[in-house]
């Protein structure tokens, strides 16, 4: 597993370019929730934009995966500063190839993987208020949201029974376990769908299949990427509010959403189709 976390790493360093398309991706939707945001209603100019923005998110999402699944199989560790500079170059290209190959097939996923999110969503909801019972904090948040000073937030926060500090807090500690599980199985749908080619629910069948046969490297991806994840947040706390602060931390945080992808791309790469490669010329 430290060979796959090393690799990755090296091939982000070689293709930089490659969070360019992020980045693009989230300030263009960073404008675009702020202009929302300051409308009152939902006009036709909004649902247009809502629209257009969902659509170019499928197309940045179908040309990222494409480039990184070659930044992947393009990788030479022996390769010479010359060479990493034309492959890079040359992955980087094939971004526009990636979008019209794989926007029909993504549009597909993104449906398919809604819905999943959607009914594990609502079932996590149900046991939560089974097990946990319900969080009667949440209905005291718009007073939270009003407070204008920080002594009547630490009010607010002191004056919320201990219990219902522990209910809400059980919640929070599911859905951020859920929601870790689930992204990382949405990475590596994507890394099998653009790897193998399959349809979306073989890919999907082979996604769970490979998670359950490889499951503690898969469980070190997920701490490991979680850990960095807390460490972005405690960063941007340091950091404060400004506007150097917030470039640095959109840069930092578009490098590890790649980091994150390729750490997924190259386990499923290396545990099955290179393992897959070498046991047939074994067999041959």
């Amino acid at each position: 597993m430290l060979n796959i976390y090393r690799k990755s790493l090296l091939i982000l360093k070689n293709n930089l370019i490659f969070i360019q398309p992020l980045l693009l991706c989230l300030l263009m939707f960073m404008t675009a929730l702020s202009f929302l945001a300051a409308k009152s209603t939902l006009l036709i100019p909004n649902i247009v934009l809502l629209i257009s923005m969902f659509l170019l998110f499928i197309a940045f999402s179908a040309g990222w995966f494409y480039i990184n699944k070659f930044g992947v199989e393009n990788f030479n560790e022996t390769d010479t500063k010359e060479e990493i500079t034309i492959k890079a170059v040359q992955n980087f290209k094939k971004f526009f190839e990636g979008v019209g190959f794989a926007f029909v097939k993504t549009t597909f996923s993104y449906v398919l993987l809604f819905i999943i999110y959607f009914l594990v969503v609502l079932l996590s909801v149900k046991l939560c208020l089974h097990f946990y019972g319900e969080p009667k904090i949440i209905y005291e948040l718009p007073k939270l949201a009003a407070a204008s000073s920080q002594a009547e937030i630490l009010n607010f926060l002191n004056g919320i029974p201990y219990k219902d500090k522990i209910i809400f807090s059980l919640w929070i500690l599911t859905f951020n376990f859920i929601s870790t599980i689930l992204n990382f199985f949405v990475v590596l749908f994507f890394a099998v769908l653009n790897f193998e080619g399959f349809n979306i629910f073989k890919s999907l069948w082979v996604s769970i299949r490979f998670f359950f046969k490889n499951f503690i490297g898969s469980i070190s991806i997920m701490f490991f990427t979680f850990v960095l994840y807390v460490f972005l947040n405690i960063l941007s706390v340091l950091l404060g509010a400004n506007s150097l602060s917030f470039v640095v931390l959109i840069i930092l945080f578009t490098m590890y959403l790649n980091y994150y992808l390729l750490l997924v791309f190259c386990f499923y790469y290396d545990k099955a189709k290179i393992n897959s490669n070498n046991r047939t010329e074994f067999i041959g």
